[in-house]
C-alpha cells in the first residue's frame, strides 16, 4: 500500500497542472466559539407576537388585580351575602363576563383576598414573637403579639371587617383563618414553656382559641371606628388581659 500510495504521488508530482500543498502550507480556520473566525450569532431580538402575548399577559393581571380590590372593598361593606360577581366586575370597571376569566364565583375570591391577607398576617406575627420566644420573654411574647395583630388590622380594616362581619356566608371562612392564627399562638406558647419561660398550667391549645377569639372581638369593634381607642392603649390592654389571665404580674 505504501509503494502504491508513493507512486500515485509521484504521478501527481510530475503533473503540470497541480500543485501539493503540505500541512505547514494550509491555513487552518479556527471554529473555536468566540474565536476570531467562529460565525456569529445574530441577537434574538423580541418578535411582535411575544410582545403581544407580553402586553396581554399585563394587562389579564391589571384586571385581576382590579377584581381582587373591588372585591375587597365591597365584601368589606356589604359582606360576602350582599355582593354579586356583577357588583364587583362593575366596581372595577370591566364587564361581567371578564370576572369568570379569573375567578369561579366571588367565594372563590372572598377565599382568595382573606388567604392572602391570613398568610401576610401569620408570617408578621411569627416574625414579631421569634426573638422573644428564643429567649423566653413571655411578657416581650404577648406584647410584640398583640402589636402584630393591631397593626394589622390598623392596615386592613376592611380584611378585619370581612373575616369577623355577623355575614353568615363568610363564617365558615372566617372559623378556619381564626383556628389558623390559634395553632400560630399555640406553638408560640409551647414552644415557651419548653424554654421555661411560661407556666404549664394553661393548654396551650385552649390558649389560643381563647386570645385568638377575643382579638377577633375586639378588634373587629375597633376597626369599625379607631377613634374609640388609642392604637397604644389598646395593645396595652389587650397585653395586660393575656398575662393577667396566664401569667400573675
Amino acid at each position: 500500500r505504501t509503494a502504491s500510495a508513493a507512486a500515485r504521488l509521484g504521478v501527481l508530482a510530475r503533473d503540470p497542472h497541480l500543485t501539493l500543498l503540505s500541512p505547514t502550507d494550509m491555513t487552518v480556520t479556527s471554529l473555536t466559539p468566540g474565536g476570531p473566525h467562529a460565525p456569529k450569532r445574530r441577537a434574538v431580538e423580541p418578535t411582535a407576537a411575544s410582545s403581544r402575548i407580553s402586553a396581554a399577559a399585563r394587562s389579564r393581571q391589571a384586571t385581576r388585580l382590579r377584581l381582587l380590590e373591588s372585591g375587597r372593598l365591597l365584601f368589606a361593606k356589604q359582606g360576602l351575602h350582599g355582593v354579586t360577581t356583577h357588583d364587583i366586575a362593575h366596581n372595577a370597571e370591566v364587564a361581567a363576563g371578564t370576572f369568570y376569566l379569573h375567578f369561579k364565583n366571588k367565594r372563590e375570591l372572598f377565599r382568595e383576598i382573606v388567604d392572602s391577607s391570613i398568610s401576610q398576617l401569620i408570617e408578621i406575627i411569627d416574625d414579631a414573637s421569634a426573638p422573644f420566644v428564643q429567649s423566653a420573654d413571655i411578657d416581650g411574647l404577648v406584647h410584640a403579639q398583640a402589636k402584630a395583630m393591631v397593626g394589622f388590622a390598623e392596615q386592613h380594616r376592611e380584611v378585619i371587617r370581612m373575616l369577623f362581619s355577623a355575614d353568615t356566608d363568610a363564617a365558615a371562612v372566617g372559623s378556619d383563618v381564626l383556628n389558623l392564627l390559634a395553632s400560630s399562638i399555640a406553638e408560640d406558647r409551647r414552644a415557651l414553656l419548653e424554654a421555661g419561660g411560661a407556666p404549664g398550667d394553661v393548654d396551650p391549645t385552649v390558649l389560643g382559641q381563647a386570645f385568638v377569639g377575643m382579638w377577633a372581638q375586639v378588634l373587629s369593634w375597633w376597626s369599625e371606628d379607631p377613634s374609640r381607642i388609642s392604637r397604644d392603649a389598646l395593645i396595652e390592654s389587650l397585653a395586660r388581659i393575656q398575662l393577667s389571665g396566664t401569667h400573675p404580674i
